[in-house]
This record gives structure tokens, sequence and C-alpha cells, in this order.
């Protein structure tokens, strides 16, 4: 059920990849000594990634041991992606996976993400309501909360415009209302229903106020952990520098170290216990002792739990008391102890949110001696027979790599356990929890006591129906980029990073007379050169994947000679051969050449390209579609997936059906044109240019620092360009030679990199705080109707504007150089008409182009007047026939 209790949530996060250094051995320990010591919680909602106050989350969690939960509205899929071209919903998974690395380094328990979208910048909170839909949102934060029950609420934002961000104030607005809604048994009913309770978060927080503003308490994550080796906040930048899709996180955190205050001032702004005006901690006037759980809850204490519960906390005391940084399972008798105090407890508690917090309670415990007694437990799936590694070094010997399993195949999982305290455990059982359709048999066990630095083995065999569910689909997707919240085919899951692993490793042992356990998630080896080999989640997959490329196509209608060149990508998964053959399924009258194409894999992992020419003998402005069906004795395969593969990241699969969506395109080009591009951050305007019928030629350094330019008749730089391109800077001069010659240039749009008193050929302000026009439907006037570029080979008008995706600009310049024309006007509610988004200026025998208008968006979702623009910009080195 949806609302079933999620105190394994914490257990769940620290499952998903090994822990940092600062995580396991006496540090390690000593994090769970302090979290043993407290029921503090706090949940911290932001609205996208890197938004969070790390360090405010790594001094709450690290120094005080409180239960930290992270709320992130959105996965960030309007953002730009600074390490490759993966946009929207592959970017939402990709900077999903950054966050769970940051989360490690800010000590996070859970991480929870609504079912909304992000949809692009906004100024207001209004619009983000009118995408999201208030009350939806706001249903979605209430469940999380009633799942979590944290005693805080923590916004980094205000709910004000100083916030920068509409979607930022939104996330703080809906964390206020939910507040209340949370604990009321009339808001959003369906959840009780479905057995959730309502929760009364005992204080709520705003973040932003200023020293020399009323504010209620001040954390200063610049303090120094002598255990942890540096300041709470530069821990959190690491953790921050690893989300590199975002140039400005990564920019200003990894190698940005800062000794000294850090403060951050909260302003209270809801309680429901007496606490003073000025505060020391956010958890001032509540009890966080586990001895105070019936106050903290508001419910009265039973007769003789008063006992029970202080039995918990002398456990507590007495591990402290005996923890070592040279042997910290000295530790493991009195954690025992309160294991055993605090399973004694449940047994007598009846009070469900009592319940609740010393479930989770018991599973800190036995986390913490599992971190004492260094215990490490491994579980890997390899093909089966694969033989164990023998010889003097076979200790060192790895499992075999092996593909991702698909559907019917059957494969072995070695799990291996080992105790590096000082103190013998027993292993009891070792047992596999697997997802729908697998049947697991156990197979040779040792499971003999474990004295110091000895180990334990068992071996699973593991056959795959031929229904297995593929556990490397996301359980959230969206069938259309326009859609502003995912739908979810596992309600259950709702709020989860990712879908649950396919399998884990489940390990039960005695340790002081106690019985506890710890698990593992199953893991696959993959070789990565060079750095060796990698540890992958055991998720499955289809046998084939069939991809298409390109995956949106536009075609003019008024192209002499109609073709659609389509590459389909195919990826074996099956271990062994597989064969059949693949075809194009096409509107009425359409032609691939070849009619069908016949494939043959012998082993997993082999990959064929093959091409197709869709030839369109009729073609009309409107959409069509063409999909790729690879066909074999097992069946029909007509999707396929793309991989979300960057170092230090879980991978990830983002599933896609095998079709081209064609537009035919009233759009008219200059015939023999030549363009150069220069990649910025990833982007696909390069193909839209192509498929106007314009050969794009990608330039390097070389081609920047010595190359003939004078060969294009249009250069295009990217968008934000000027922030990850040296060599552009370097060689912008010899651009601006090529304006100057009679060349065409043309500058998407660019951060405050861009800097256009050295870059352009005339002044202009350009600063860190640019404006852009995030209203997709903002209202746009063409200020120059008469310029060539608003005339020719296209007659530009206010259709062309319709049907735009996310926004219409960003990074505007805010005041130029009379040499400079504007060329359209737009604005979003409540700004002013903003005019500096597409400049153009005449350059020696040349033209210089400033477009900050969202090409990058527009171009891959084959939006027709995004088409006509570019047309028109690219021909600007042509003149109209007279």
């Amino acid at each position: 059920m949806l609302g079933a209790p999620l105190a394994i949530a914490v257990l769940t996060t620290s499952l998903r990849s090994e822990p940092l250094l600062q995580d396991r051995g006496a540090s390690g320990t000593w994090q769970r000594l302090l979290q043993l010591q407290t029921l503090a919680s706090v949940l911290q909602v932001v609205a996208q990634p890197d938004e969070e106050p790390g360090g405010v989350m790594a001094l709450l969690s690290r120094r005080d041991g409180t239960r930290v939960a992270s709320l992130t509205i959105n996965r960030g899929e309007g953002g730009d992606n600074a390490l490759g071209p993966q946009v929207f919903d592959a970017l939402g998974l990709l900077r999903t996976e950054e966050l769970l690395v940051s989360n490690r380094y800010y000590g996070v328990d859970d991480q929870y993400f609504t079912t909304a979208v992000d949809f692009g910048f906004t100024k207001r909170p209004e619009e983000a309501f009118e995408r999201w839909g208030r009350d939806e949102a706001l249903r979605d934060v209430v469940r999380i909360i009633r799942i979590n029950r944290p005693y805080v609420l923590i916004s980094r934002f205000q709910g004000t415009v100083r916030d920068g961000h509409g979607g930022s104030s939104a996330s703080s607005l809906l964390m206020r209302l939910a507040f209340d809604a949370a604990a009321s048994s009339t808001a959003f009913p369906d959840q009780l229903r479905e057995g959730l309770r309502p929760w009364q978060p005992l204080k709520v927080y705003i973040g932003g106020a200023r020293e020399d503003e009323d504010w209620t308490v001040r954390i200063d994550p610049g303090e120094y952990s002598a255990w942890l080796g540096q300041s709470y906040s530069d821990m959190a930048r690491t953790g921050l520098g690893f989300q590199r899709s975002s140039v400005s996180a990564a920019n200003s955190a990894r190698h940005n170290r800062f000794a000294g205050p850090a403060p951050a001032y909260y302003t209270r702004v809801g309680s429901v216990v007496e606490a003073g005006a000025r505060e020391t901690s956010v958890f001032e006037g509540i009890d966080t002792s586990v001895r105070g759980v019936y106050r903290a809850v508001r419910q009265p204490e039973p007769a003789g739990m008063g006992p029970r519960l202080a039995a918990i906390e002398s456990a507590v005391q007495r591990a402290v008391a005996a923890f070592t940084v040279t042997d910290p399972s000295a530790t493991v008798p009195a954690l025992a102890d309160g294991l055993t105090a605090t399973r004694a407890a449940l047994a007598a508690v009846m009070e469900p949110d009592v319940r609740f917090l010393l479930e989770i309670k018991a599973q800190q415990f036995q986390s913490a001696i599992t971190t004492a007694l260094g215990l490490d437990v491994t579980a890997v799936a390899q093909a089966v027979g694969v033989p164990e590694p023998t010889g003097p070094f076979a200790a060192f010997g790895p499992p075999a790599a092996m593909s991702a399993p698909v559907p019917g195949q059957t494969f072995e999982v070695r799990t291996r356990v080992t105790n590096r305290g000082s103190i013998a455990i027993t292993p009891v059982a070792i047992s596999l929890e697997t997802d729908r359709g697998w049947t697991v048999t156990a197979g040779a066990r040792a499971l003999a006591a474990l004295p110091t630095n000895a180990s334990a083995s068992a071996r699973f065999t593991v056959t795959l129906a031929a229904d297995a569910a593929l556990s490397s689909r996301p359980y959230f997707s969206r069938a259309s980029i326009q859609a502003t919240h995912y739908t979810l085919s596992d309600p259950a899951q709702f709020g989860r990073p990712a879908a649950p692993p396919s399998a884990v490793a489940v390990v039960s042992y005695t340790a002081a007379g106690v019985v506890v356990e710890t698990r593992q998630v199953v893991q696959r080896r993959e070789p990565m050169l060079p750095y060796g080999d990698v540890l992958r989640e055991l998720r499955v997959v289809p046998a084939l994947s069939v991809r298409v490329a390109p995956e949106h196509a536009v075609v003019p209608v008024s192209a002499p000679s109609k073709q659609i060149p389509v590459t389909v990508d195919l990826v074996n998964n099956h271990e062994g051969a597989i064969a059949g053959t693949l075809t194009l399924t096409l509107p009425a009258t359409w032609r691939a050449t070849p009619a069908r194409r016949a494939f043959a894999f012998a082993r997993a992992g082999e990959r064929a390209v093959y091409p197709f020419t869709v030839t369109l003998p009729t073609l009309a402005d409107q959409a069509y579609q063409i999909e790729a069906v690879a066909t074999t004795s097992s069946g029909r395969y007509t999707e396929g997936y793309e991989l979300i593969d960057q170092r230090d990241l879980e991978l990830r699969y983002l599933y896609r059906p095998a079709t081209v969506a064609v537009r035919g395109l009233d759009v008219q080009t200059a015939p023999g044109l030549r363009v150069g591009y220069v990649m910025g951050v990833g982007d696909q305007v390069p193909a839209g240019i192509a498929q106007l019928g314009y050969p794009v030629t990608l330039l390097d350094g070389a081609a920047l620092a010595s190359g003939d330019l004078t060969r294009f008749d249009t250069i295009v730089t990217g968008t934000r360009a000027y922030a990850v391109r040296e060599d552009l800077k370097t060689s912008n001069q010899r651009l601006l030679d090529y304006v100057k010659g009679g060349g065409n240039l043309i500058v998407l749009y660019n951060t405050e990199e861009l800097i256009p008193g050295r870059f352009a050929p005339y002044p202009a302000v350009h600063g860190p705080r640019a404006e852009e026009v995030s209203e997709e439907d903002a209202p746009v006037r063409i200020l120059a109707p008469a310029a060539q570029v608003m005339t020719w080979p296209n007659r530009i008008t206010a259709a062309d504007f319709e049907g735009w995706v996310e926004q219409r600009g960003s990074k505007f310049w805010a005041s130029w150089d009379r040499a400079y024309t504007p060329l359209l006007e737009t604005f979003d509610q409540g700004q002013v008409p903003q005019q500096g988004g597409w400049l153009q200026a005449p350059f020696g025998t040349g033209t210089y182009t400033y477009c900050a208008y969202a090409f990058h968006r527009q171009l891959p979702y084959g939006v027709p007047g995004a088409y006509r623009l570019l047309a028109n910009l690219l021909a600007l080195a042509k003149r109209p026939p007279p």
C-alpha cells in the first residue's frame, strides 16, 4: 500500500552505493552513535537539485545526529546539461543520481521527489502552481511529510521574489501550507484511506534571512569537525561538486574551500511548541531524547514505558563510553543491549507514532553494530559455472564480469560476509529478496562462527521467468515533455529516487547474543577501462534494445528531394545467439530502402547500427510517424533505452519507443549554405541545422585557432559555449575577423562568461543576473519587420512563436551600443519589455548576431517557427534574389 510505513527508508538510501570512508570504521561508528542519542529529525525542502543547503544538512546530520530527509520537488529536467546532450527526462535521471551522491556527503538519510516535473525557469510561484496545480503539488508534499514524519520542516527559500526563482519560492510556500495540511484529518483523505496517518510537524522554518534582519536561529556549517577533518560546509561542497551536469554547481563547489564562519539565518514561521524569539537550535522547545518520545508526539506516556525507554538511553551512553578509535567494535556489547531494549519497548508500544520512531531506532542500532564490526557484505551476480579464483591470490579474485540479465536467463549470485571486528559473530542466514518472476535456489554455503577477519559465503542460482519485470525501467514516466507531472507505473514507489533494487542479499547474524540484520544490493561487475571494473546494481533489461535516430525529423515541404536517413541501433542483451529481421512501419506511399534488414548476434553486449533511407513521395505540413520493429522467434521489440552513464553515478536507463516523429514543415532555405558549429553545453542545434538540408561541421580547438573559417557561410556558437570552451575565448578574435571579412556569426544564448566588451564587436551589458523570459507563450513583438532576417527566405509572423517549449529565451543583454539593432521584444507577466534577446549588428562586411532565444529547446521537438527563424538567421550570409 502507498501508506505503508517507510521506516526502512533510512536503510534503503544507504543501500544504493558504497559508503564514504567517513561513514566506515571509527568515524562511521561515531556517526551512528550520534544518531542513536537523539530522535531529532528534519525535512529540508527545495525545488530542484543543487538548491539544497548541503552545509546546513551536513551539520544537522553529522554533528547533531539528526535524521535528515530531503524533499526535492522536481528532478531538474528543465535545466541545461554541461556533460552531454541529455535533456528533459534523461537529464532528470542524471541529476537524480548526482544528487544522491551529494547526499552521501551531506549525510542525508532519505531522499524524496514529488511527481512534479521541472518546466524551466520561472520568476513567479504562480506560474509554478499553474503548471503543477497547487493542490496536486501540495498533495505530494503532504504525502511525503506523512510518510517521513519529521519533527521540523526547513526551507532554504522564503517564498518571495528574493529567492530568484519562482519554482524555489513555490517550494517554500508548499512547505508552509503542508505544515498544517499534513496534520489535518480532512486534508487529502484518500491518503488516510490508504493507511497513512496525519502528522503535525512541530516547527517550520524558512531560510534566506540576512544577519541584520529579523531571524530566529543562526546555523553555521563553517564550524570545523575534527573527526571529519574539515568543516561541514566544505564536506558539503565536495558533495555538491558531483552535480557536474549543472555548470554553476560544479564550478562553485568542489574546489572552492572556505575556512571560517559561513552562517545561514532561518526564521520560524510556524510552531506548535513553546520557543523563544531567538533560538540556539531548530529543536529548541522539542524533547528529542528517546526518553521524551511521548512528549514529542504529544501523547500520554503509558505506565511502565519510562524504564523501557531509559534502558535504551543507558545502553547508548555505555556504547559511547566504550567507543575507541582503535577498536570501534568494543561498542558492540552495549549496542546489542540497546537493540534488545528497543525491541522490548516495541513489544510493549501501542501508540503508532512512537512505534514508527522506535522502529527507526532499532534499524539505527543494527546499522551501528554492523559498522562497528566493519562487517563487509558483497553480493555479486555472474554467469553460471564460472570457477572460483584459485592459487595464492584467490582471496583477491573478483567475480567475473556479467552483462545485465534478461527475462528467461539463469545466473548465479555469490555472497560473502567478512567480520573485521574484534568480537566474533555467527551468521544465522543469508538469503535473497527479489523482484517478481525470480526463482532462487540456494546452493553451497558455509556459515560457521566468524572470528576477526573470517568470512562466510553462500551461493544462489537464479532463473528469471520469461515475463520477469524489466527492473531497469523507471517507475515514473510521461508521454510528452508538455506534461508537468510524471505518471507512476507503480504508485507504491511514490517519492523514491528510483525503483527499488531487483535483488537484495539479506544477512542475519548473532553478535553479543542478539540477532542483527544487514542488507546489500545485488550487483554485477562491468569493465570500465582505464579505471578498472565497476559494480552496477543488478537490473533486468530486454533481450533487444531498439533505438532510432533521429527521434524527431523535420522535412521542408519545399525540398526538391524528400528523404529521411534513419538509423536503427540494436543492442543485444541475450546470452547466446539471437537473429531476426528489422523493418520500418511507414505511412502509406512512403518507402524504406532497404525494405528490411536481417540481423544476428552471437553473444550479449554486441551492437549493430542499420541504416535506412526513407523516401517521402507525398508530404504535407503535418505530423507523421515511423516505427522500427525488430522481430525474432521470441517476439517483437519496438522500444529501446538510452543509458544514463556517468562516472561515479549508478547506471540508469531511459526507455523510449523506437519511433521517429516526422514533421512536414513549410520552411524555405537558402541553397548551398555551409555551416560551422562551435558546440557548447550539449545541445541538438546542429542536428536541427542539418535537417534544414545544410552540412554542419563541428569546430574543435584546432579549427578555431588555425583553420580556414572563410569556407563557412555561417558560424554558430552553441549554448553557453563561452562558459565551457576556453578555446573559443582564445580564438575569439579570429571569429571577429571572420565577421569583419564578410562572415555571418551567430552567438546563441550564453551566461556571464560571454563579456560583450571583450568578445563581441561592440560593447554591451551582460551580467550574472541577465534577464530571461521564461513563459513560452509570452507575447512577442517584431521590432524590425522589414529586416532581411524577418523576411527572407521566410516571412516571420506572430504565428512562428506559437507552440514553443519551456521558455522564450534566456540571458538577454541589458543594454547595448547603438550599432546593434534589436529585432524582437518579449516579456513575462509583470516584467518590463525585453529587447536584448536578439541583437544584430553589421561589422566590417559581415553580420554579428546575439540570439538568446531558446532554439536548443525548440529544435529537438520540431517547433515549426523555430526552424523558420533559424533558416533566416543562417541565410544572413546570402542576399535575397532581386
